[in-house]
């Protein structure tokens, strides 16, 4: 066994050391390391990822960062640009700190990337912002890497900043930078991140008007939560994460094991957890161990699932949760019945196409034989004539009845667009409920071990059960594979001839294991992120066509993951710049598929 496997069999032992690593540098014995602070993948990439932890904890002022966060997003600043900008700031204003009291950090850091960088087969390039982290993440392991002119001026700007400064002289570097090189950048959907030189122009920010964000009327706790997700993965990520495409093959004597592993206490405390964060399970005990023996091998062994309508329509003592999701909830209706009358026009217009396609395809066709049933008004052409087709045959034109799953991404990457998601959706499941179609809306996200699957509106629910789907809200990571296996699942079970899923999703699989032993180790699992994501969930994809369900990818990423999207869904996927047509061209692929 190779020497990166051989230390995680004392998993239990490393994790306390990890621990107390964090704990040692922060100073803040009583605040609990949460796991997307570790990264097992080497030995010194999991010290490194302590350090960090207890340094952002020790030197960074994440209260006023959060309401810095706030005031620029509601002003229009681009998120992705200006998460990226703070990270890679921040990053470094703690790793200068930590390095200033514990030298010996360089090594362990250099040596944590150089492992990390090694499990990439492909380095995202062509986005910038990716670059200026590649980069960033080289120059500090004392590499020199050719880079142009402005990734040079930017970089130039970011080490210049003081890591003694006051965090709010430090957040005024971060607006500088934003305002000088990326202002002009438009980068409403999501896409690749371009500028040019002739863009850049000098700034000058007021320190006192830059210091009304800390005004505490100037934002709402509503506010305030939103960003919650974004600071969390600011200070529970490694800078080169998500920097590229892992390694396709696995090789146990060279390859990292990926997965992470908790003490048996940590374990239990996460699987109490679950029901408080998203509400209790519909399914017994036992049945969701039967499905997850069913579902949770290979790749998802040791994964759990857990089948939910929610926390306000499950039982659920979490406030907060009760609270957030209601404001979630209500944010979607608010922006439904903003254009309400054009929704409800788009919904009898969808459900008069259906109903009209449904019955043409139900019709049937009178055909004349020389056998059959008799036809009475021809009768007496026997003997008299030579044309003997008395009988008649009714040849049904119909395929059957149909029955559609709709399984949405709530992950995380999705937040910026959830209520289009939740409007569209609702849409289309109101349209078809209206047309006698059965149908079920659920949404799938990870935490920790488990796959959430969150039911909306089951096959035989009432048209009011749409309403429900407005609870859709979007957080944690995405196990794609085994969430489209768990809902085939149940969708097999259908009686129904012609069986659909549909699935709406950014295309990048991506989620993390919680383990309670190393044995698994041994059968080198990884990561769910990169080539064994895309791969294990086009695996599932394939194995469902082969059971008889037609699936149709609805891809909503960004244009470089189109690779990827093609890969799992082969032919049958749709890519949709503008989330507003995903109801439009779902009921157009569902009329082909029926006129079919």
């Amino acid at each position: 066994m190779g020497n990166g496997l051989k230390w995680i069999f004392n998993e239990y032992e490393f994790d306390n050391r990890v621990n107390n690593l964090a704990w040692t540098v922060s100073g803040k014995y009583d605040e609990e390391i949460d796991s997307s602070e570790k990264d097992y993948s080497s030995k010194d990439a999991s010290m490194y990822y302590a350090i960090i932890a207890g340094a952002r904890r020790k030197y960074v002022d994440w209260e006023t960062v959060k309401k810095y966060l706030v005031s620029r997003i509601k002003a229009g600043y681009n998120k992705d640009i200006l998460c990226t900008l703070i990270q890679i700031i921040l990053n470094d204003v703690a790793e200068k700190k930590v390095i200033e009291e514990r030298p010996g950090v360089v090594d362990i850091r250099n040596k944590a990337y150089d492992d990390i960088l090694k499990g990439y087969s492909k380095i995202h390039k062509e986005d910038i912002l990716q670059l200026l982290k590649y980069t960033y993440v080289l120059q500090q392991m004392d590499r020199h890497p050719v880079m142009d002119r402005l990734v040079r001026k930017i970089l130039r700007e970011i080490n210049a900043i003081d890591s003694n400064d006051d965090i709010m002289n430090i957040l005024k570097r971060v607006d500088e930078i934003y305002l000088t090189y990326f202002q002009h950048i438009l980068d409403s959907q999501n896409q690749n991140v371009e500028f040019a030189e002739e863009n850049v122009k000098n700034v000058d920010i007021d320190f006192d008007t830059f210091a009304d964000f800390m005004l505490e009327e100037l934002y709402s706790d509503q506010e305030v939560e939103t960003v919650e997700t974004e600071i969390n993965n600011l200070t529970g990520g490694m800078l080169v994460d998500g920097l590229g495409d892992e390694n396709g093959d696995i090789d146990l004597e060279s390859t990292p094991n990926r997965a992470i592993y908790v003490n048996e206490e940590m374990l239990n405390k996460i699987y109490k957890r679950v029901e408080y964060y998203y509400g209790k399970s519909y399914l017994s005990q036992n049945d969701s161990r039967k499905i997850e023996a069913r579902n949770c091998r290979n790749v998802h062994e040791g994964c759990r699932l857990h089948f939910t309508d929610g926390v306000l329509r499950s039982p659920c003592d979490n406030a907060f949760q009760l609270k957030y999701v209601t404001r979630q909830k209500d944010n979607n209706i608010f922006e439904f019945q903003y254009k309400m009358k054009m929704y409800r026009r788009q919904i009898n217009k969808l459900k008069e196409n259906f109903s009209r396609l449904l019955i043409e395809e139900s019709s049937s066709d009178r055909v004349y034989s020389d056998c059959g049933t008799i036809y009475a008004n021809k009768a007496w052409r026997i003997g008299r004539s030579s044309n003997n087709k008395v009988f008649y045959k009714d040849v049904d034109n119909g395929k059957g009845r149909y029955v559609i799953d709709i399984l949405l991404d709530s992950s995380g990457s999705q937040t910026s667009k959830q209520f289009m998601v939740a409007i569209q959706a609702y849409i289309l499941a109101t349209s078809l409920t209206l047309a006698g179609i059965p149908n079920r809306v659920m949404g799938f996200q990870s935490f920790l071990d488990y796959t959430i699957l969150k039911r909306f509106r089951d096959y035989n629910d009432n048209v009011r059960k749409c309403e429900d789907i407005f609870e859709y809200y979007c957080s944690g990571n995405n196990r794609d594979g085994l969430a489209i296996k768990a809902t085939c699942d149940g969708l097999l079970e259908r009686e129904e001839e012609n069986k659909i899923l549909i699935v709406l999703s950014d295309g990048k699989p991506n989620d993390v294991k919680i383990g309670k032993d190393s044995s698994r180790s041994i059968r080198g699992e990884m990561s769910y992120k990169g080539v064994v994501g895309i791969k294990d969930t086009a695996t599932e994809v394939r194995r469902a066509r082969k059971r008889g369900v037609m699936v149709l990818g609805v891809f909503t990423g960004k244009e470089t993951d189109l690779e990827a999207e093609k890969k799992i869904y082969g032919k049958d996927f749709i890519y949709i710049k503008d989330i507003q047509r995903f109801s439009d061209i779902v009921s157009m692929y569902l009329k082909k598929v029926i006129s079919n």
